[in-house]
């Protein structure tokens, strides 16, 4: 990218680069590096017209989610539709994302539609980061 001096870079973020959350200390902690390795990287590679943004998705209705359910159950006992219940109240818009939203913001990122735009750290997330 630097050679062509052209290029875009999408990283995947986390809700958790912008708000902490209980039991989730390393995914917490790789996930803000990640919105630094955003910044650093947009302003080292400005030079040569290469974009570098995060997207930074709330929960999203993946098989990634499957098995946090799982565990989250055997260490509370709830019921695992209750934490799916408490998973889509915590969304200001009450439903999880699902992949395809996440991937047209991806789209858009790496279209010509926003050249002006590098370092930026993206929410989406239904809102969750704005409470």
């Amino acid at each position: 990218m630097r050679k062509q001096r052209y290029g875009n870079i999408v990283l995947m973020g986390s809700d958790q680069v912008f708000v902490g959350k209980g039991n989730s200390t390393v995914y917490g902690l790789t996930k803000a590096a990640i919105g630094q390795l955003t910044k650093s990287s947009a302003i080292d590679y400005a030079p040569y017209n290469v974009r570098v943004n995060c997207i930074c998705p709330g929960t999203i209705d993946t098989p990634m989610l499957i098995p946090s359910v799982e565990k989250f159950h055997q260490i509370s006992g709830k019921p695992i539709n209750e934490i799916n219940e408490i998973l889509q109240n915590a969304q200001p818009v009450q439903r999880l994302g699902n992949a395809e939203e996440i991937a047209k913001v991806v789209l858009f990122l790496l279209s010509d539609d926003c050249p002006f735009m590098t370092g930026a750290l993206l929410s989406a997330d239904w809102g969750y980061t704005c409470q």
